[in-house]
């Protein structure tokens, strides 16, 4: 921009853009077309704008398409026997110690199972083969908001 510190004059169209370094005629807002067009040849043509950086929204789409993708990749859904769809994946639980476990979790609406052994091949499993997997797994302990214990589930109730 150094030949341009003093100001410059704009010529701008649709298709190109000039500037016009300082200095420049005082009264240049005066003059007819013709003479315009004398200034305008004379000016340097300026380099086409650089390729727009995204906007905001067009970042969140592309972050919201790449976690799509991550979850393709990461998920299954499956169609049991009674018509219910299922999504599985691997999900991370906390321990009563306080470490970590990873299951194979089943979710479809408000239903969610775990399972703790599951085979390695999960992701290329056929319906039939997720149906008695979906059988095996066990709803998750869920720890209660004051005590910090797991819940009961209905069977594991003391003898009264």
């Amino acid at each position: 921009m150094e030949p341009y510190a003093g100001g410059w004059l704009v010529f701008e169209s649709p298709f190109e853009k000039r500037r016009l370094p300082a200095p420049y005629p005082a009264r240049w807002a005066q003059y007819d077309l013709a003479q315009l067009e004398v200034l305008c040849k004379a000016a340097n043509p300026v380099g086409r704008k650089k390729k727009e950086t995204p906007s905001g929204e067009q970042l969140a789409i592309s972050e919201q398409a790449a976690e799509r993708e991550e979850r393709a990749d990461a998920e299954r859904t499956f169609t049991s026997p009674r018509g219910r769809v299922w999504t599985i994946r691997l999900h991370e639980c906390l321990r009563k110690d306080g470490s970590t476990e990873t299951v194979l979790r089943f979710t479809s609406g408000d239903s969610v199972v775990d399972l703790t052994d599951w085979p390695s091949n999960w992701k290329e499993l056929t319906r039939e083969d997720f149906a008695p997997l979906l059988l095996e797994a066990e709803p998750p302990r869920r720890l209660g908001p004051e005590e910090k214990t797991p819940q009961r589930r209905r069977d594991d109730r003391p003898d009264e």
